[in-house]
């Protein structure tokens, strides 16, 4: 068959073979890729010290055409729903104003996957750290919703949970 001997058709196939193991065994898992995201999503929306508004602003429109699926909703209890990556780029970069300095990290995450329709739900203990004197730090739990899009995972919707009442 095409003047291989049996020897090399073999050495071939498993080199093929060992090649796809490899790849199966060093490739992250959708679950990795959906906690990258929340990662980075977390470290592009934290603010910068000295970092003017504008380019704030352009620094977000960059990332959030990577991370946010065009249409991404956003609800949170204190805000009216923002959809749309350009809303959600404008309200994010104005943060700063009420929080000043601020910093945004991602805790423990659960993240479950549909893979019929590739979507995945990621709830996540999210902390806000502020150097603004009337606002310290806040933890709320957020759902993330996921589709994959051109074999990248993109948040399609945010949901904050409300505030937890203070303990006395």
């Amino acid at each position: 068959m095409f003047g291989l001997s049996r020897r090399t058709l073999i050495a071939v196939a498993a080199a093929f073979w060992l090649g796809f193991v490899a790849w199966l065994l060093l490739s992250d898992s959708d679950e990795e890729k959906i906690r990258a995201r929340l990662d980075q999503l977390a470290h592009v929306v934290g603010s910068s010290p000295d970092e003017n508004m504008a380019f704030r602003a352009l620094r977000l429109k960059s990332k959030f055409e990577e991370l946010l699926a065009l249409n991404v909703a956003l609800a949170a209890p204190e805000l009216p729903t923002t959809t749309g990556r350009t809303e959600l780029t404008q309200l994010t970069a104005s943060a700063s104003r009420l929080f000043g300095e601020f910093s945004v990290s991602i805790g423990d995450t659960e993240i479950t996957i549909d893979k019929k329709t590739r979507e995945a739900n990621a709830v996540s203990a999210v902390t806000l750290t502020s150097s603004s004197a009337d606002f310290k730090r806040e933890e709320r739990r957020v759902r993330f919703t996921f589709h994959e899009h051109d074999g990248e995972w993109q948040v399609s919707r945010i949901d904050v949970e409300e505030r937890r009442a203070s303990s006395p």
